[in-house]
């Protein structure tokens, strides 16, 4: 019994001094610094942008994670980088010349693994019927994957109400 008193002191000041330790690990973790990874989304979204002005298929695809889901009116979800190709193969042929940005909101969670950026946008047209401008917006969901922000999930649409069908 005077051997377990004795050992007793001991076990307990082991355990103290492995929590201390381990809240010490904690502590010194680095905080996530949102503003610098707030500005990393938003000079993506900017390069994005103007890769797709470019009609530049990889560096548009470069953004997205492997599964990444695209979701655009009138269309079921487009899912994964392959089917999203395609859709930009379509999107390509669009007669569009520039985009005209609206300032965006971007929000990065506080362990910096998750973030979201949205904003409205005017996508211009010129054509042998002149310039149009279609107001639009959209939402993208961000997540960091091995070190870089990846798009896993985007959605946009026009603000203006779709065309009746022709007859």
């Amino acid at each position: 019994m005077k051997k377990l008193l004795m050992i007793l002191p001991l076990v307990f000041l082991l355990c103290f001094a492995f929590g201390c330790q381990k809240a010490e690990e904690v502590a010194e973790e680095p905080a996530v610094d949102i503003a610098a990874e707030e500005e990393a989304i938003r000079t993506l979204t900017s390069e994005w942008f103007a890769a797709e002005l470019r009609r530049d298929m990889e560096a548009c695809l470069s953004n997205f994670a492997p599964d990444a889901v695209l979701h655009v009116e009138g269309a079921p979800s487009i899912v994964g980088t392959s089917a999203i190709r395609a859709a930009y193969e379509e999107f390509f042929k669009l007669p569009f010349t520039d985009w005209v940005m609206e300032p965006r909101t971007v929000f990065v969670s506080k362990s910096g693994d998750l973030a979201y950026d949205f904003g409205s946008f005017k996508m211009v047209i010129e054509d042998s019927e002149g310039r149009t401008e279609v107001p639009s917006k959209n939402i993208i969901i961000w997540r960091k994957l091995e070190g870089q922000w990846k798009c896993v999930v985007i959605t946009g649409s026009n603000d203006t109400p779709p065309s009746p069908p022709s007859e």
